[in-house]
């Protein structure tokens, strides 16, 4: 019996000895594709060159020329993903609208569902303040002026079983 549980014990610790594994942290801009799939530096870099070749058409230009100098407004519509790949539509989206305003060439308005959660919060505001504190409805612009993210990326190596 104790030669049975010795032997098992010695076989856990090899296949436990064999299982590690090595996380590093690198570069958010190193491309590490395992799959071959859509991942986030392929969401980066599609609305990194969209919003480039956009702001480079002559229609911003020309918004400024009929309205005084005044940026144009815009928000990103709907994105479908009509390819057979799973996409993160919501990353793209929100990749694209970064690299908008991020440009400082466009200014831009919270999407439909954020003008939501703003008029909730309004109403909620306005039904918990007291008459000097309370905001009147349409003094608010809904414009955003940043966005930005932190992203980490991080490689995990498993060791190689050798027993």
């Amino acid at each position: 019996m104790i030669k049975h549980v010795s032997i098992i014990l010695i076989c856990l610790g090899v296949f436990f000895a064999g299982c590690t594994r090595e996380v590093k942290r690198v570069d958010v801009e190193e491309v590490i594709d395992l799959s071959g799939r859509w991942n986030d530096t392929d969401s980066r870099l599609v609305s990194e060159e969209m919003v480039r070749d956009a702001l480079a058409r002559p229609w911003v230009r020309n918004f400024m020329q009929g309205h005084n100098g005044k940026l144009p407004v815009v928000i990103v519509g709907t994105v479908r993903n009509l390819s057979h790949e799973h996409i993160s539509v919501q990353t793209f989206v929100k990749d694209l609208e970064r690299e908008l305003l991020n440009s400082g060439e466009v200014e831009f308005v919270a999407s439909r569902e954020e003008r939501s959660e703003i008029r909730e919060e309004r109403m909620d505001q306005a039904y918990h303040s007291s008459e000097d504190t309370i905001k009147e409805d349409r003094r608010e612009t809904h414009r955003k002026v940043w966005i930005g993210d932190k992203k980490i990326k991080k490689l995990i190596k498993h060791a190689d079983f050798k027993p």
